[in-house]
């Protein structure tokens, strides 16, 4: 049975609530790999200089906690489609930091915002993801990157688990929408209006995306 948008976004919802209590804990179970993302994603972020920060699906904060430990004097917004999420995020207590529950595909802030637009394993939860480019292009400031990681593998591959896998987790009460092929990441990044810098398939089924918007 086909979901509508906002059924899928209802069930990521009620799985994150539960995930929140564990997200950062050592018995994260499938969310733990989420980890190995944050090297590669802070690598990217620290080659320029930034001020102000927006990482969408921020979970409980903890790639802006990282980042906040570096550059202390820098501004951070995390948003998450998930209450108990931001909650537990800013419950931190973090100085420069704002944590806001809201939706990826309308991000409620000003245009030409922020130096830098994070994403990191949240993309797949997306509806509707050219609206997310759309609205990260928006909310950048000119010369800004967007730098997104998440899953793909082979076109085959990526067929395999569309096609098996993400039904039978969202039989399961997940909200796992749609993983993306290589090719699929720079359309989107291209209609929305983004300058494609770097795009390749690394080990771990991931994507790495850094895409900058327009001077």
């Amino acid at each position: 049975m086909a979901r509508t948008a906002e059924e899928l976004k209802q069930m990521s919802v009620r799985e994150f609530t539960e995930a929140a209590r564990v997200y950062e804990s050592g018995y994260a179970g499938i969310y733990e790999m989420c980890k190995d993302d944050y090297p590669q994603m802070l690598a990217e972020l620290e080659g320029e200089p930034f001020a102000d920060v927006l990482d969408v699906g921020c979970g409980t904060g903890a790639v802006i906690e990282l980042l906040h430990q570096k550059f202390p004097e820098a501004r951070y917004t995390g948003l998450d489609l998930t209450p108990a999420m931001i909650d537990a995020a800013a419950a931190k207590e973090l100085s420069n930091c704002e944590f806001v529950v809201g939706d990826a595909e309308n991000l409620p802030f000003a245009d030409a915002s922020f130096d830098a637009v994070l994403s990191s394993n949240s993309f797949h939860h997306y509806p509707n993801p050219g609206a997310f480019f759309a609205g990260a292009l928006r909310v950048l400031r000119p010369g800004g990157r967007l730098i997104l990681r998440d899953y793909t593998s082979s076109d085959f591959v990526v067929w395999l688990m569309n096609t098996f896998e993400l039904p039978f987790v969202r039989l399961l009460g997940h909200g796992d929408v749609r993983v993306h092929k290589v090719s699929e990441f720079r359309e989107m990044a291209d209609a929305a209006g983004f300058e494609v810098e770097k795009l390749e398939a690394q080990k771990g089924f991931r994507a790495h995306l850094v895409a900058r918007k327009p001077r």
